[in-house]
């Protein structure tokens, strides 16, 4: 199959859509508690995690217990919002290269508010059409305490 064969492009498509929807799917699980369960299948068995200065999970069950684990000590309410992914797909279109940002709030386990900011850089591979991380790395760049806090909802915008 050449390179600008219409099943190759249509093959490598496939593949950027999936890459994305790995980081979205990665966004949610850790939004969602953090949740092990949403989290197993987002990683390779022998996947690594470098959470930048704070440490290193390996293996899939390490990493998704890990994190889940961590909402008692470390942030137990989070929003990440994961942005502008650059994906380097390999020639035959079955790992890739991933870079993306990272802005999140979250909520300590003490209750105090937090501002994080950084990106991620990942390697993702595919077995049977299901993409995986099998390393990600966050550099974070911003971790800040929100002293105010989060607020809730108002009930109207007016005056808000």
């Amino acid at each position: 199959m050449s390179r600008n064969s219409l099943e190759n492009r249509l093959a490598r498509l496939e593949a950027l859509r999936a890459v994305d929807d790995l980081i979205t799917d990665l966004g949610r699980a850790f939004d969602a508690g953090p949740s092990a369960t949403a989290l197993r299948p987002l990683f390779t068995d022998d996947a690594v995690f470098v959470i930048d200065q704070y440490g290193t999970l390996e293996g899939g069950d390490a990493i998704a217990e890990g994190v889940a684990g961590n909402a008692d000590a470390g942030f137990c309410w989070t929003l990440h919002y994961l942005v502008s992914p650059r994906v380097e797909l390999a020639e035959d279109a079955l790992s890739a290269d991933v870079e993306f940002y990272l802005w999140e709030v979250a909520t300590a386990a003490s209750g105090r508010a937090y501002w994080i900011g950084g990106r991620y850089i990942a390697h993702a591979v595919s077995a049977a059409r299901n993409w995986r991380f099998s390393r990600l790395e966050l550099k974070a760049d911003l971790i800040s305490h929100y002293p105010d806090g989060w607020r809730t909802k108002p009930a109207t915008l007016a005056g808000a």
